[in-house]
């Protein structure tokens, strides 16, 4: 029986040969002597420190919430629209086209967590809920893969679509909602409208119970920025990366770790469930992604007769999937999925029959196949030595993202990743799935893909912004909704302030609290300001969002106020539009369309008041809530805890399986993005999860992780990370063997 302590441990199994150790941070070290050794000894790690998020997320995946941990009606919502998303049953397809060493290496990992199984069994929460745990297989981790590739990521790209499809059945106005997503919109017609407005069954935005569903990670956005030598005190690449994700969760859902293959070496962040390092650096090499935000999502309008759909002018047989659902303490469940060419059809699966009309079908580019680019990068990125091979490695991952790459030799790279389908449209709308001159033609090559390399400039940097920098007159379009550019645009006008970069300035930059968003309102709403005490506030606020800013929190109140001014008045009813901005990710993701609404006066939205109107009746709500009361500061208003992701929050707080209440600095405009808001109940975040910079003259990395190494609430490494992380405090961790 294997435990990993500070003193190294040998194992030999089959032809697995690995010694796995704990380093004094508490991160684990493996030393393996080929790859399939080493997604051995890594799944030995992850079973160690994330038993539970491994098995959860696999529960969670599979549709299986209901039979094995919690039996009511919000878990079988999640359990349909797993079987609809089939991310476990359609791996069939990519382990039939995956080359046989890239299967040895998955199943090499699924022997380790087996190896655990076996001689460890499960975890105590898992015996506390009597869950009998199968074994590991290949098809676990492809779907851990697909998993990754939608959940807050293309599903960004879903929900505001199903914003656009709710609010053109709602009846708002065609060509004030065009000029908000122009020019992406300009091809609606009224007869689309029509077809949308008599849907037999219509979802609305994804159910919250999934879309913030606390067992799952939600990949949402990120800062990178790497500088070449000519940028660097060291002469040397310097490359910065941190993730954004939902941090009021424990564990992290990172999980951090230094690898040696052979004469090779690794350090920088796993994800459970899979082999190999996502996130870091080798020897050679540095690599780290940010959210791309590709639309990989669209729907197609179905007219359907008899369970059949129409295709130019006759009707088609669908693939009809019965599921069963087990359920603890109900009946089972069985219900029917459609599919056809277009994806899967969105129909009411409490309903027997499927009743004739229009419905909506839901096409996802990663749906088919979606693990095997990925899947095949995990093992390629083991053996490139530079930014050339890395790039065409990481140009198949099927995961939307930015990745920046820097190598020894003083490269720098940019690499777009993702299933970019080809359409005749911007993507944005439904269009009618009768007519096949609508429907996808086939998804973009890899070398398609937008792709940079070594930059007269000397740096690189992405934040979840439109790509046109990188893109040429020839570019396909990819990207129609990204977030805005103002923390690209920090991160661009702080790299260009210099000659020059120290490693310690270019980690200073990864605690920026400015916003270039609040600097573009303020400086119009300065003009509205008076001697009463918000005003007095706002005039003296240095635009940053800190714990201890009064500013910040009279900003974001007048800013709210501003967007409900602008966007109630004969647009959308106010309660739809409050639920859009506390209780979706609508405003958290595509604020910046809004914003260019009032930031240039767009005339079709400013026809009976003026822009300075709407500035003044806001500025006037703030004023008055706050003049009888103490304004509090931006830390004292976003307070949250970090909860276990078993029990989100159901036990006492003296047990510690919880923490804090911690503060949530930043904005969503700032290099610190700190995204907080509500949905179904349930408090959701977007932070900078984990935060990496590293100098490739060095063999070091400068680390802290939103948590700790472990999800064992009485192990040390539980919660050993997160002070660090909240005042920017990093650890430094070697390649060489400790």
């Amino acid at each position: 029986m294997i435990k990993i302590s500070n003193k190294p441990q040998s194992i030999t199994y089959k032809n697995h040969q690995i010694q796995i150790k704990r380093r004094k941070s508490g991160i684990t070290e493996v030393t393996a002597k080929d790859k399939n050794s080493s997604a051995f000894a890594q799944a030995l790690c992850h079973c160690e420190d994330r038993f539970m998020q491994l098995f959860l997320l696999r529960i969670i995946g599979r549709g299986r919430i209901c039979e094995l941990l919690k039996d009511d009606d919000e878990s079988l919502k999640i359990d349909i629209f797993m079987r609809q998303m089939n991310f476990y049953g359609a791996t069939h397809e990519d382990m039939n086209q995956l080359p046989k060493e890239v299967l040895d290496y998955f199943q090499a990992y699924a022997d380790g967590v087996n190896y655990h199984l076996e001689k460890r069994g499960k975890s105590w929460e898992f015996k506390f809920l009597n869950v009998h745990l199968d074994p590991w297989s290949i098809q676990d981790s492809l779907m851990v893969i697909k998993i990754m590739s939608f959940i807050g990521l293309a599903q960004t790209q879903g929900d505001a679509e199903k914003f656009i499809i709710q609010s053109l059945r709602e009846g708002v106005e065609i060509e004030k909602f065009k000029s908000l997503f122009t020019p992406h919109l300009d091809g609606l017609t009224e007869d689309i409208v029509k077809d949308l407005k008599k849907l037999k069954y219509f979802e609305g935005l994804i159910p919250d119970e999934i879309k913030f569903n606390q067992f799952l990670p939600k990949m949402m956005a990120s800062n990178n920025w790497i500088v070449a030598p000519s940028k660097s005190e060291t002469d040397s690449v310097i490359a910065c990366n941190d993730p954004h994700l939902e941090v009021n969760r424990l564990p992290a859902i990172w999980y951090e770790q230094v690898v040696h293959i052979g004469e090779r070496n690794f350090q920088g962040v796993s994800m459970p469930g899979l082999p190999g390092i996502i996130m870091g650096r080798s020897d050679k090499v540095s690599f780290g992604f940010t959210y791309g935000f590709m639309d990989m999502v669209d729907y197609f309008i179905e007219e359907i007769t008899g369970e059949r759909c129409l295709r130019d002018g006759e009707y088609c047989e669908q693939t009809i999937r019965e599921e069963v659902i087990l359920r603890k303490k109900s009946s089972d469940f069985k219900f029917k999925i459609y599919e056809n060419d277009c994806g899967i059809l969105e129909s009411n699966p409490f309903s027997e029959e499927l009743e004739d009309g229009y419905y909506l079908t839901r096409a996802w580019s990663a749906h088919h196949l979606g693990a095997k680019g990925s899947a095949i990068a995990l093992y390629e990125m083991i053996e490139c030595d530079d930014v050339h091979t890395m790039k065409e490695a990481l140009s198949k991952i099927s995961i939307s993202c930015n990745w920046l790459l820097g190598d020894s030799l003083g490269n720098i790279a940019y690499q777009q990743s993702g299933m970019a389908p080809k359409r005749n449209s911007s993507g944005l709308y439904p269009l009618r799935a009768s007519d096949p001159l609508n429907h996808w033609q086939d998804l973009l090559e890899t070398q398609d893909l937008l792709s940079v390399i070594n930059p007269e400039k000397g740096f690189l940097a992405t934040a979840n912004n439109d790509l046109c920098d990188f893109a040429n007159e020839s570019s396909p379009l990819t990207i129609n909704l990204p977030m805005g550019p103002y923390r690209v645009d920090r991160i661009n006008h702080l790299l260009s302030e210099k000659e020059k970069f120290s490693l310690e300035e270019l980690k200073n930059m990864q605690s920026d609290l400015y916003s270039i968003q609040a600097h573009y309102f303020m400086e119009e709403l300065r003009a509205l300001l008076s001697s009463d005490k918000v005003s007095k506030e706002l005039d003296q606020w240095d635009l940053c969002y800190d714990r201890n800013s009064r500013g910040a929190t009279l900003f974001e109140d007048f800013y709210f106020n501003l967007l409900e001014e602008v966007f109630t008045k004969d647009f959308y009813p106010t309660d739809a539009w409050k639920f859009i901005a506390n209780r979706s990710s609508i405003l958290v993701d595509f604020y910046h369309f809004f914003d260019q609404i009032i930031i240039t006066e767009n005339p079709l939205w400013f026809k009976e008041r003026s822009k300075m109107d709407c500035f003044r009746n806001a500025l006037a709500k703030t004023q008055k809530k706050y003049s009888r009361k103490d304004i509090p500061t931006w830390g004292e208003l976003r307070r949250v805890k970090m909860n276990n992701i078993l029990f989100d929050g159901k036990l006492p707080s003296f047990l510690g399986f919880d923490y804090g209440p911690i503060s949530i600095e930043g904005s969503r405009a700032t290099i610190v993005q700190g995204a907080l808001y509500e949905s179904h109940g349930r408090i959701s975040t977007f932070c900078p999860s984990m935060r990496f910079v590293t100098d490739l003259s060095t063999r070091e990395s400068h680390t802290v992780l939103a948590g700790g190494v472990s999800d064992r609430r009485f192990s040390k490494l539980y919660t050993s990370e997160i002070e660090d992380w909240l005042n920017f405090r990093y650890k430094v961790e070697s390649l060489e063997r400790e």
